[in-house]
């Protein structure tokens, strides 16, 4: 793979650690804005410097991951997933109107407002999968039978190209705003420069999220399903494999106290794979399941090659999720033991789903 292409693949890659099938532990401490990325910007790119606040220093900075040799060392083949992402990064570092500030400001905005959001909801760009995630959560909720309430929320691109919403978000969340009056303002400065770019704010990165929180939040973005569709997989594979692997995070956070074998790893990046790599193992026993998902065989082959193309091979970023081998054979040893137990026609409680997935992580998995 060129130079070029790693740096992008790169970008990409960590950028699918952060968003995609991604469960934090931490919790927004309030819903004021304030940037969880810093970029390095052109100074001759400063179109938009006027209408939005510059992001502040805090967790990683993405130009020093373009010089980090260790990084772009890593033996990372690009998948079909990472050619998709490729492509939205390429349209829109091209874009005549791009400038990193405003991605950023744009992307922390719609994160913030999804995370924040108590109302009606739907999910796709067209509310298309709304029946199917009905039909979800409600077999999820009796088949994991877990002591929480848990809600679904739909991330939108649309939402930055809506004035009302816009201006909610900017209000909300924008500590340069002082009112509903400033926030109005700032809003149509920018609905104008949407109007001037092709690819702000319709590119599906910003609605790419997958991301839960300890207080049952789940969130699914339409960039992420579309992405997922664009290589192949089945519709209702992709949304029902991404919110049973969001599911599972939940189980995980109900039963963080009692399950101790992450907090005897050693690192962080070695605790977020074993946590994603055991969802994705719950969610394949979850979809073919005869009480579940009771998907057959052509349709988990969907989930095996999805699993495949998100995985990532920054081992030591601390969002690391798995490689793309790894988070194969999770799902595939989930799968191995939903079918093993078939004709049984019993659930497994998720204590027993945890403790099958401990038996096999370090002998099967890694």
């Amino acid at each position: 793979m060129k130079k070029t292409d790693a740096y992008i693949w790169c970008f990409g890659a960590l950028l699918c650690a952060n968003a995609f099938l991604s469960c934090t532990r931490d919790e927004f401490k309030n819903p004021e804005f304030e940037s969880t990325r810093q970029y390095s910007i052109d100074e001759t790119s400063k179109a938009y410097s006027q209408y939005y606040t510059k992001p502040e220093p805090v967790s990683f900075v993405i130009s020093e991951l373009f010089s980090d040799e260790k990084l772009l060392a890593e033996p990372c083949d690009l998948t079909d997933f990472g050619e998709v992402l490729q492509g939205y990064f390429q349209d829109l570092m091209t874009d005549p109107n791009f400038d990193f500030e405003l991605i950023n400001y744009y992307s922390e905005l719609n994160r913030k407002y999804v995370t924040f959001y108590e109302g009606e909801n739907y999910y796709g760009a067209n509310g298309e999968y709304d029946q199917l995630a009905k039909k979800r959560i409600r077999d999820l909720e009796k088949f994991w039978d877990l002591n929480r309430e848990i809600r679904l929320n739909g991330q939108h691109t649309s939402t930055l190209n809506d004035r009302e919403i816009l201006t909610d978000m900017i209000e909300s969340f924008d500590r340069t705003v002082r009112n509903r009056e400033q926030a109005y303002k700032k809003a149509d400065e920018l609905l104008e420069l949407n109007r001037q770019s092709a690819n702000i704010p319709e590119n599906p990165y910003f609605a790419l999220d997958a991301f839960t929180r300890s207080n049952g939040l789940l969130v699914i973005g339409d960039g992420l399903l579309e992405s997922l569709i664009a290589i192949g997989i089945d519709e209702e594979v992709a949304f029902t494999a991404i919110l049973s692997h969001e599911w599972w995070h939940q189980a995980q956070f109900e039963n963080d106290e009692k399950w101790d074998y992450i907090d005897q790893l050693p690192s962080q990046a070695e605790k977020s794979r074993f946590s994603e790599l055991e969802a994705d193992f719950a969610a394949a026993y979850y979809m073919t399941h005869k009480r579940g998902a009771t998907y057959n065989w052509k349709r988990i082959e969907d989930y095996f090659n999805l699993s495949f193309n998100v995985g990532d091979c920054l081992t030591s970023s601390d969002q690391h999720h798995g490689t793309s081998e790894q988070r194969l054979a999770a799902a595939k040893l989930g799968y191995a033991l939903a079918d093993s137990a078939q004709k049984k026609g019993f659930i497994l409680t998720p204590d027993e789903v945890h403790e099958a997935f401990l038996e096999v992580y370090e002998s099967k998995i890694l």
